[in-house]
């Protein structure tokens, strides 16, 4: 029997604050029965992180922190590229519905307008066997925040000089989310494949690029099924990078 499409974010706990948004979902399900599809938000996170161990800045009351729970026990542990990709989609619609602007995925799964950056998202994984056992995904969406200290992030309040009601916001992304974990369960793979190179950043376009130090030119092609981004070089080499490994720097004129 095919499994049935989540409601997600129909189970919704808030907190004030806590450390973060994925540190109370792991509380909540480690000591309850909580569905899948569970969903923790709050208004400020005091240790909150994003890829690498990085801090994601956020100002009290201002933006959508919460985090997503997950059982893709369909998916094998070579799989969970899948979990970025959908993640990344259902995020990236919704900036685009509430800002209005040309939205993309930066490599994984940043959220850019303009090469600014309003959203993220951190995957946490169990493992069992050979397959995924949960997920706890933790979104951060920049809605109303005006400043920032990190250059190059922004908010949607930025775009669009109108204050967005975080609710409506989490309602809208719930929706999103579930739209696309219904396709992932319902394996419609080469459709979300092709959705998410179609928002890829910097796809096809020449490019400043940084490793260890040394400035090079190139193109990206796309991503492979392990999730490591594929850059075609200035000397027709095509090379391959896990996260963190090579840094964009610039698109070329």
């Amino acid at each position: 029997m095919a499994q049935q499409p989540l409601n997600i974010g129909s189970y919704s706990v808030y907190v004030e604050q806590t450390t973060s948004s994925n540190d109370e979902l792991k509380l909540l399900v480690n000591n309850s029965n909580v569905p899948e599809g569970a969903v923790v938000y709050t208004h400020f996170q005091s240790k909150g992180r994003g890829q690498m161990q990085n801090i994601w800045e956020s100002e009290f009351g201002s933006n959508l922190l919460m985090s997503v729970y997950l059982k893709p026990q369909f998916l094998l542990v070579d799989e969970q590229i899948w979990l970025n990709l959908i993640c990344s989609l259902a995020l990236r619609e919704t900036v685009e519905a509430l800002s209005n602007e040309k939205v993309s995925i930066k490599w994984p799964n940043d959220i850019l307008i303009q090469n600014q950056k309003l959203a993220g998202i951190l995957i946490e994984s169990v493992l069992q066997g050979k397959r995924m056992r949960m997920a706890i995904v933790g979104i951060g969406l920049n809605l109303n925040q005006a400043s920032f200290h990190v250059s190059n992030a922004a908010s949607v309040y930025n775009f669009t000089q109108k204050w967005v009601d975080p609710n409506l916001a989490r309602a809208l992304l719930c929706e999103k989310l579930t739209h696309y974990y219904a396709l992932l369960m319902g394996n419609k793979r080469e459709l979300l494949w092709d959705l998410y190179h179609s928002h890829l950043f910097a796809k096809g376009l020449p490019a400043l690029f940084e490793k260890d130090g040394q400035i090079m030119e190139g193109e990206i092609i796309g991503i492979d099924k392990k999730g490591k981004l594929h850059i075609l070089h200035a000397n027709d080499e095509i090379k391959s990078y896990a996260n963190k490994e090579i840094a964009f720097v610039k698109l070329l004129p």
